[in-house]
């Protein structure tokens, strides 16, 4: 599940920028690319960013998303001045349409730290965050002065000395928080999955809080275990112990944050071994522990 922007890239089509080189609190991979032939290879499969809001912004062609929604995959479909906004740990893939020429910027906000956005005082990050993550149209037009907002912070961060840095964090947070005045586009499409595949995620919605084996789904799925381990990860993009994990770190979230459940407790109620173990696998998808998890967004932080 590795994401788009972990390496650092100049090219004739496209410039990929990362933290190790812009050094911006709160923004991850910041890209623009320009495409005359789409390559086969962009598509960067099924993943998710875990702690981080990806922002895809379309100056020309098309561009394909798939998001699972709810056990259910949906297909966006972004033209020119278009933009579709990725949650974390939302499983998703982004890629060209076809082979038509293509340009869109791409970029990740960190938001495990919801007070140190780009440089913003601790009210005015956190205004941000909740304008970002409370957005209902998650595809929407952008005006020709957003993009144009969008790319003077581009060419200001891509000069990677401090000062120009700076000016192109004013023009990314003067973008960010202009997406408040937004047009919803409505060009969504669900894509069927797989009748046995289907099944099987239904099942593990209903027994999320058991321990789950891989021979159970695939009787429920119709298929030998084999062939239903390939189609899981065709159909869904990542293998059938990587999702039972995701959701169950998801429901442990929501837990974390709405109830008082000790995380010992609430280890044990999601099939974990022991709470070091699950404290473990949760930081290492969220980044933080279950305490750190709880304490930032918990019901009593605000």
């Amino acid at each position: 599940m590795k994401g788009l922007f972990d390496e650092y890239c100049l090219s004739r089509q496209k410039k990929v920028l990362i933290y190790d080189n812009h050094h911006v609190v709160g923004l991850g991979g910041f890209a623009h690319a320009s495409y005359s032939d789409s390559p086969e290879n962009e598509d960067g499969g099924m993943h998710i960013h875990p702690g981080f809001i990806e922002l895809h912004v379309i100056l020309g062609g098309k561009c394909h998303t798939r998001i699972e929604e709810d056990g259910d995959l949906a297909d966006y479909i972004c033209s020119g001045s278009e933009a579709i906004i990725t949650y974390p740990f939302e499983l998703h893939r982004t890629g060209s349409l076809s082979k038509e020429p293509c340009e869109f910027y791409a970029l990740q906000i960190d938001i495990s730290d919801p007070g140190n956005i780009l440089g913003l005082s601790f009210s005015y990050s956190y205004h941000l965050y909740n304008q970002l993550m409370g957005m209902k149209e998650r595809h929407f037009a952008v005006s020709s002065g957003q993009i144009e907002l969008l790319a003077e912070s581009f060419e200001w961060i891509s000069k990677l000395w401090e000062d120009a840095v700076m000016v192109g964090v004013q023009y990314l947070t003067c973008f960010l928080f202009s997406l408040q005045s937004r047009q919803p586009v409505s060009k969504r499409q669900q894509r069927e999955i797989d009748t046995g595949i289907q099944k099987s995620i239904e099942y593990i919605r209903e027994h999320i809080h058991e321990t789950i084996r891989l021979e159970e789904l695939a009787g429920v799925s119709g298929y030998s275990l084999s062939r239903f381990k390939y189609k899981f990860k065709h159909e869904i993009g990542i293998t059938p112990a990587e999702y039972i994990t995701l959701q169950k770190i998801e429901l442990a979230k929501t837990r974390l944050t709405q109830t008082d459940v000790s995380i010992t407790e609430l280890a044990y109620s999601l099939g974990f071994s022991t709470s070091n173990y699950f404290s473990s696998v949760f930081k290492k998808i969220i980044s933080c522990t279950p305490r750190e998890y709880r304490r930032l967004y918990g019901k009593k932080s605000g």
